[in-house]
């Protein structure tokens, strides 16, 4: 065990425990990014047939969740309660990513199971991973640092998976003969340097589990860590309102870079290249705001300036003659909004787990990141299926020359939508009770608990 008395963690340990996110990031982008696409246009399905596809994957993924989380939080292994599931999960992991695009030409149905087999692996890997961070350290702001290591590993690996595929499937489509090959070809990449990414986390942070003496699961502790803890419904609405406004840009991005900027293969991934490059800039800003100011602070800041300059640019990006501001716009709140939802989002939730910890005795990280989860794909998977039918509705059409109403649309999915959950977003943080001066003084209000000494909860009670 080579935890520091004081929850500081070395530097290795955090770059390691950060690198399964590049798997979880890589395949989430792919998938999110890509797939949609890849079902229209490679394999020849419907829009709205092909956001139907993406919802039930979504909705799958969201009801395991919170019982992959449940179940972490309860395992009893002489290698901890997380990463035993990384574990488990690495080679299916990638070996179902690698599945996931490649066209046997069975239909809708093949889609359908090979989307949920990826999700219930990718469940199996990221509930869990995210709770063992929560483990990690109590300290406020050594979470914001390891999250931030996490983030680093998620932006280089989104710059991956955002920038190469369209390349790697042009390059191996040329080499083996079909565009379909080449997609299959680029994710059994993809996948095998998942299943690596997975085992070295798994690997770094052996010595930093947690063995709570104390477990146990009702099936209601699903719904009553939700009524019960004040602090988890504001930082749940947070993330859920957000990561929405995540996806309508990420679902959109490659629809508006093809046909209304008029981007090829390459200029694509140029694009998103530049995007997440640009991006890893703004990772040490935030952490810094967020240490310095709090992590409520940070995001109202950064959610504001995603929002206005997405307001600004959807009304004065048509087409490629708006090709400059259209750059700029990229390097400023593109790279922003890649970054700040998953920075500081997974930095706020684990603070909420000692909230838990104080009303039930418990260290339920599990649950908590799997009730997240799980609130966060439904909320997705709606608004998927509500951009494939906006997509069918607009009139899009794959592979041809859209009608000036469709790019309209495309545009306004882009930049005009995500603004609505941004400011509610906004709105909920500006009343987040959390801040660092009460978590710490939670912290210490635990270690008098544990103590069996008295306590005043007075400080903190609106947390509750």
């Amino acid at each position: 065990m080579e935890k520091s008395s004081n929850g500081k963690l070395p530097f290795r340990i955090k770059l390691g425990y950060g690198s399964a996110e590049g798997a979880g990031s890589s395949s989430w982008n792919l998938i999110y990014i890509f797939l949609l696409y890849f079902l229209t246009d490679a394999v020849g399905i419907n829009p709205a047939l092909a956001g139907s596809i993406l919802m039930i994957a979504t909705l799958w993924d969201a009801f395991t969740d919170p019982f992959i989380g449940i179940i972490s939080d309860n395992l009893k292994s002489q290698r901890g309660r997380r990463r035993p599931f990384l574990l488990i999960a690495a080679l299916p992991f990638g070996i179902t990513l690698w599945l996931l695009f490649t066209d046997f030409h069975l239909g809708f149905a093949y889609h359908v199971a090979m989307v949920v087999l990826f999700f219930t692996f990718f469940t199996m890997m990221n509930v869990p991973y995210q709770a063992l961070g929560a483990e990690m350290t109590q300290d406020y702001n050594e979470r914001m640092s390891l999250v931030t290591f996490r983030s680093w590993w998620m932006q280089v690996f989104t710059l991956a998976s955002a920038s190469l595929p369209m390349v790697f499937v042009q390059v191996f489509g040329e080499a083996l003969g079909s565009i379909s090959a080449g997609w299959s070809a680029m994710a059994a990449v993809f996948g095998a340097i998942s299943i690596l990414l997975i085992l070295l986390t798994w690997r770094t942070t052996r010595g930093y589990e947690l063995f709570p003496e104390n477990t146990g699961f009702k099936l209601r502790d699903i719904y009553d860590v939700i009524r019960q803890n004040r602090t988890f419904r504001y930082t749940l609405g947070i993330w859920t309102f957000s990561i929405i406004a995540l996806n309508f840009v990420v679902s959109t991005a490659l629809y508006f870079f093809t046909y209304v900027m008029g981007f090829g293969e390459s200029m694509t991934g140029m694009a998103f290249g530049v995007l997440i490059a640009a991006s890893l800039i703004y990772l040490p800003i935030i952490d810094y705001v967020a240490k310095k100011k709090s992590k409520r602070i940070a995001f109202i800041i950064f959610a504001a300036f995603w929002g206005v300059l997405s307001v600004v640019l959807g009304l004065t990006i048509t087409g490629p003659e708006d090709s400059t501001i259209f750059w700029i716009g990229l390097v400023t709140s593109g790279a922003v909004s890649a970054c700040m939802v998953y920075q500081l989002g997974w930095a706020m939730i684990p603070d909420v787990t000692e909230v838990d910890e104080l009303m039930s005795g418990q260290r339920r990280e599990g649950l908590y990141f799997g009730v997240m989860a799980f609130i966060q794909k439904i909320a997705s998977a709606l608004a998927f299926q509500v951009i494939g039918i906006i997509m069918a509705w607009v009139g899009y059409q794959p592979a041809v020359t859209q009608t000036p109403e469709t790019l309209l649309g495309i545009r306004m999915l882009m930049y005009e939508a995500p603004v609505l959950f941004l400011i509610i977003a906004i709105v909920i943080a500006y009343f987040l009770p959390m801040t660092r001066d009460k978590h710490q003084a939670l912290c210490e209000i635990l270690k008098l608990k544990k103590e069996k000494k008295e306590y005043d909860i007075t400080p903190i009670k609106d947390l509750f």
